[in-house]
């Protein structure tokens, strides 16, 4: 009898949980997808509600799930709601609330982590990921491989984040296209081996700067994706530099070969 109310209780805190949850939007769901396989850390970045980061515990694929946020409004909040809704019995020590900069993601060397961060600019999403590629180097002192997993969704400037990539010797792990409320999003899963002076690794450069495994040309979507990116670096071409003008007509040919390569 005592053990039907636990059960009573747990399911009743369940189903309040549910109604406070929003549905997942579509780029979410894509990035919950491309998670198949157990983490010692997944970090939820700029989780905002944690919508991605509930899901993945409830689903519990990491040994934790990290919510990072550096609005302390919304940390307090999400603090607040798993509080309330996962201590339970198997969620006990699961998760964990950051309020700091995702720049300085206190990362453990000899772990499985997987760093997600979406809804952000291409730009500061660069400046996130070489500071915590930067500072993880700098704490690898022994003679091991270590590796971390990204899954990142930019915002826009996609072709940078994928230069940033490849100069950083990323492995391309999944990619795909995502059509959301008129707009169009990128979600890149990549791999970064890391290694000390005497550890050595082949770097593996399979990352195109205008993707590769994500595109479908028969996808009427991608069809207008692919235009869309033209239309913008054609219009940047007529105002950019003579400089820029020579880097800008090198990305438009990149992109305009996509239509011409086999399926």
């Amino acid at each position: 009898m005592k053990t039907n109310k636990k059960i009573g209780f747990i399911l009743l805190k369940s189903t309040k949980l549910s109604l406070t949850m929003k549905k997942l939007s579509k780029r979410l769901e894509i990035i919950n997808s491309m998670i198949d396989t157990h983490y010692q850390n997944i970090w939820d970045c700029c989780c905002d509600h944690g919508l991605l980061g509930l899901t993945l515990l409830k689903r519990r694929t990491a040994n934790i799930i990290h919510f990072v946020d550096i609005v302390p409004s919304l940390t307090s909040r999400l603090e607040s709601l798993l509080q309330q809704h996962f201590v339970a019995e198997g969620y006990t020590q699961r998760w964990k609330v950051h309020c700091i900069d995702v720049a300085k993601l206190p990362l453990t060397t000899n772990e499985k982590h997987l760093v997600i961060i979406a809804g952000v600019g291409g730009e500061l999403l660069i400046e996130f990921m070489e500071s915590i590629v930067n500072k993880y180097q700098q704490n690898i002192s022994v003679s091991t491989i270590n590796e971390i997993e990204f899954i990142l969704c930019p915002v826009h400037y996609n072709y940078q984040v994928r230069q940033t990539l490849i100069k950083h010797h990323f492995e391309l792990l999944d990619e795909c296209i995502v059509s959301e409320n008129k707009r169009f999003y990128e979600v890149i899963h990549v791999k970064k081996t890391f290694t000390n002076a005497t550890v050595k690794s082949e770097p593996k450069d399979n990352i195109s700067p205008t993707g590769s495994l994500m595109w479908d040309m028969t996808n009427k979507f991608h069809q207008q994706y692919l235009e869309k990116i033209l239309n913008h670096y054609q219009r940047a071409l007529l105002a950019g530099s003579p400089n820029e003008q020579v880097t800008t007509s090198h990305i438009i040919q990149q992109y305009a070969s996509l239509t011409s390569k086999p399926k």
